[in-house]
């Protein structure tokens, strides 16, 4: 699912930043005002509106469908407080997939992942990755005061600590990033059918319910990002709700390109063919920073044009010599703990990510609705 897709242009501006190489993986704020520390905690409960395990009775853990939210938020670390390694995350990775799969188990899955970033990316080891330290302290006392929040929509079959790095960032800048796992219908793999989709749709709609009504949160200030696979339901969810203030895409796939596997292209039509995306538009600023590798073939026919149901500002970004994967932090973190040069890449995305967020959920620009 993970493809480099050269995007359709026109319409909209696009502005191309250039990318160079840094050894630095902390993200700079962009307000140097502020300095909050990152917080990292879980938050478990279970949607009894919709049943998941299915031919099991109702006393069984998994007869209705549980839900995790990865929280990242501002927090003030006391001395006993210590911040967490990478490990920590696909260790979560395995304990979540464990749950959600049940009876069926997995055994050494974070050290499995590991070893496929690092091959994946031509750097580090699996044991180096594991104990590479983060910014994120492990449950540490919240500040008391009310911020903004960002729901953050994960990609293909993934949790949110594939962008851990962007909500340090954030949170320093005095935001709540609420994560949304990629998980289907039982036993939780994510596929391309509508009705897996919309199982992450409604798992972010409940978590925002949950949510708002959290006193630390500025219900009045929301903001919505989406990677990859999670571009497409961030923006499903945002055209059926009316607080949503603001939207960033990484490189989401609303925009979708056909003409590279036929099942996928019959798979997201099925999805854009429903009469609620048919005759639903998106009223949020919406900022879209995409893809633009080197020339390559291509073997797309056409492309599905999502920018036309986008009915306030838009605004779409391409950030030059990014591949699809380069809007996570995972190449960041396995080329740091490695010791291999970084690409700037990253931060420009954050830097494009923020400035958003920034515009339309603390500086008083009204939203286009």
């Amino acid at each position: 699912m993970l493809k480099i897709y050269p995007l359709l242009s026109g319409l909209i501006m696009l502005v191309t930043a250039s990318c160079s190489f840094d050894h630095n993986t902390a993200q700079p704020p962009t307000n140097q005002t502020t300095a909050y520390q990152a917080g990292y905690q879980v938050i478990s409960f279970v949607d009894s509106s919709r049943i998941y395990r299915p031919n099991v009775n109702r006393g069984d853990r998994l007869y209705f469908r549980p839900i995790e939210i990865d929280l990242w938020y501002p927090a003030q670390p006391a001395s006993p407080d210590s911040t967490l390694r990478f490990g920590y995350f696909l260790h979560s990775l395995q304990k979540r997939a464990n749950l959600y799969s049940a009876p069926q188990q997995f055994d050494n899955l974070s050290m499995t992942v590991a070893q496929s970033f690092c091959d994946g990316v031509g750097c580090s080891q699996p044991s180096l990755l594991l104990q590479q330290p983060t910014h994120t302290f492990n449950q540490p006392k919240p500040i008391q005061k009310r911020f903004p929040l960002i729901l953050y929509v994960a990609s293909f079959g993934s949790m949110g600590y594939e962008n851990y790095l962007l909500f340090e960032s954030l949170v320093r800048q005095g935001y709540i990033i609420a994560c949304v796992s990629s998980i289907g219908r039982y036993p939780g793999e994510m596929t391309m059918k509508n009705a897996d989709l919309m199982e992450q749709v409604t798992d972010a709609e409940q978590i925002l319910n949950r949510l708002k009504r959290n006193s630390r949160i500025d219900t009045t200030k929301i903001g919505l990002l989406g990677y990859s696979w999670g571009g497409l339901a961030g923006a499903l969810l945002a055209m059926q709700r009316h607080d949503i203030d603001a939207i960033v895409s990484l490189d989401g796939s609303e925009v979708h390109h056909y003409g590279y596997a036929k099942s996928e292209d019959q798979d997201f039509e099925q999805i854009v063919t429903t009469p609620f995306l048919k005759e639903s538009v998106l009223s949020v600023p919406y900022l879209r920073l995409e893809s633009k590798p080197g020339v390559r073939p291509s073997k797309k026919d056409s492309s599905y044009n999502f920018l036309s149901k986008v009915k306030a500002s838009k605004r779409v970004i391409k950030i030059d010599s990014a591949e699809h994967q380069d809007f996570s932090s995972l190449p960041t973190v396995v080329r740091s703990s490695g010791n291999c040069s970084v690409p700037k890449v990253y931060r420009v995305i954050s830097t494009y990510t923020i400035a958003h967020f920034n515009r339309y959920l603390k500086s008083g620009t009204s939203a286009t609705k």
